[in-house]
């Protein structure tokens, strides 16, 4: 009953919906079939539908435009269609019919154009409209399909804002923003690119990114990683060179995301930069502060070790001096038969050679400043020849000394000859530490981070007292240790750019663990900033 009122009050006859008797004229008959099918479709269509007559009074309205504007089909038909439209609408609607009336030139008709409306209760919404003229009874009938367009209007609007928002906080945003095509030419980019650069974004679209931002001496690399960018999900940073358009030089740590089109096939690469040179130039100036307070603290510690040589060089020339005057006097009284009276005090003066030659050794080391000669160095070939250098001596204390070999490693740039110094101190401190064999030491390797390499050198033995600061000079947990090797071990580590530390190892004993860059160092060279 509800459908058949608003049928009824849309202008549309009752008959649409109610069967149709049969008459004995059938082609009649078919015409009224078709009429009601025709109806009822009008009834039940989503879209508004209204037509007017020639003089824009309203002679059909749809339950669904009775939805859109509020009005009752009882209420407007037979009234000018200017009450659906806003001002001016109102008034240029009914020019545009006496025009068309008149000389036949057509504006709306057979278009889809967008126009406003205004409901029953004054508020104003865009409709898309499409109007068709059709005669009925020697009289033009214009028919308007109509839809609400205002909740497509408001994302259009919601996705405007966002647009402009986005290219913003593009534009404003302090760091680069660079969009490429597959070719790796120039599509379009930031201010803070324009402004870094110098170079406008007219002046240069469609060249060549790399030749037109990136410095000569990287540009091999920057097109090798694009390659690989290309085709990455989450690429590391790539620190690179920025050439201006003046001729100066900005670093810049880019990292770039691969855009894809609707196949996955890539088609822009988005290049974010930052632009870090201050920020490096500052690391680097802190490196340089620490190199020269560890310098400064390193000439301390010499003058530390000046004088306790001096003290402790007293002893064992005395003790010298007198072993060889009592040597001389018994080779004076020829008492050198038997043997065994000039054996005991030559091995004597032969042990403490040896402590004075291992304390000036390690003393020339401590001293001497630090110079790498940096290599590539295949991180688990290296800790094996280490170990085989001390599997002798392990073997002949009781002492299992072994390489642990775990996930690949990268290639580390270091010193390989100062690198063993330290292993070896390293291991021979790890095996002096088991004085009750049998016992086990272990080497072994890790990377704990991107751009890092840990290697790690383990005891079962009876580990470092509580407090006992051992990478201090003199501080030492061996009874004729100099307390200087480990001192020199710290100081090679550090002019690698690199870390080393010791813990308690689960079980019993004493973890050391050095970590390394595996690039090198990085200090300040004639170029700028370089590795090694």
């Amino acid at each position: 009953m509800v459908a058949r009122d608003a049928q009824r009050r849309a202008g549309l006859e009752p008959e649409m919906t109610r069967s149709v008797p049969r008459l004995d004229n059938p082609a009649l008959h078919d015409l009224q079939i078709a009429n009601a099918r025709w109806r009822a479709v009008l009834g039940t269509v989503r879209d508004a539908i209204v037509a007017i007559d020639a003089q824009s009074r309203i002679a059909l309205f749809n339950p669904a435009a009775e939805a859109m504007f509020g009005y009752r089909a009882a209420e407007v038909l037979g009234q000018d269609v200017g009450l659906l439209m806003p001002a001016p609408y109102r008034a240029e609607h009914s020019a545009y019919v006496h025009r068309y009336e008149r000389t036949g030139e057509a504006r709306a008709i057979g278009r889809i154009r967008t126009v406003q409306g205004v409901r029953q209760d004054g508020s104003v919404f865009p409709i898309e409209l499409s109007v068709s003229e059709s005669p009925v009874d020697h009289q033009p009938l214009y028919t308007a399909i109509l839809r609400d367009v205002s909740e497509q209007r408001a994302i259009e609007a919601t996705l405007r804002v966002e647009r402009d928002f986005a290219a913003r906080l593009i534009e404003t945003a302090p760091m680069i923003v660079l969009v490429i095509d597959p070719r790796g030419r120039i599509e379009r980019f930031n201010a803070f690119l324009e402004q870094l650069s110098g170079h406008t974004l007219d002046s240069v679209r469609g060249r060549d990114w790399i030749e037109t931002f990136v410095v000569e001496r990287e540009r091999v690399a920057m097109r090798s990683l694009c390659t690989e960018w290309r085709g990455a999900t989450a690429p590391p940073a790539r620190v690179c060179a920025l050439s201006t358009a003046s001729g100066a030089e900005r670093l810049v740590a880019w990292r770039t995301r691969p855009l894809t089109d609707a196949s996955g096939a890539v088609d822009t690469l988005l290049c974010l930069g930052e632009d870090v040179t201050e920020r490096m130039r500052a690391e680097r100036d802190l490196q340089d502060m620490q190199r020269t307070a560890l310098e400064r603290e390193r000439l301390a510690d010499i003058g530390a070790i000046t004088a306790k040589i001096v003290h402790d060089l007293g002893n064992p020339l005395a003790a010298l001096s007198m072993q060889a005057q009592l040597i001389l006097r018994r080779a004076r009284r020829g008492d050198f038969q038997p043997v065994a009276p000039v054996e005991g005090p030559a091995e004597q003066i032969l042990r403490t050679l040896r402590r004075l030659e291992g304390l000036v050794r390690e003393f020339t080391e401590f001293a001497r400043d630090q110079q790498l000669d940096l290599r590539p160095i295949a991180v688990a070939p290296f800790l094996r020849s280490c170990a085989d250098l001390w599997q002798a001596l392990a073997a002949e204390r009781g002492i299992a000394l072994s390489v642990t070999d775990g996930a690949p490693l990268p290639k580390l740039r270091a010193d390989e000859v100062m690198l063993r110094r330290v292993m070896d101190n390293l291991i021979k401190n790890a095996m002096e530490a088991i004085t009750h064999p049998p016992g086990a030491v272990l080497l072994s390797a890790s990377v704990p981070a991107a751009g890092k390499v840990s290697i790690v050198v383990e005891d079962t033995g009876a580990g470092i007292a509580p407090g006992l600061e051992v990478f201090k000079l003199f501080e030492t947990t061996k009874p004729a240790g100099t307390g200087i090797g480990l001192a020199v071990a710290l100081q090679m580590i550090a002019a690698h750019g690199g870390t080393i530390a010791h813990s308690p190892r689960a079980g019993g004993g004493t973890r050391f663990v050095i970590e390394l860059p595996t690039a090198g160092p990085t200090w300040r060279t004639n170029d700028g900033l370089a590795a090694g």
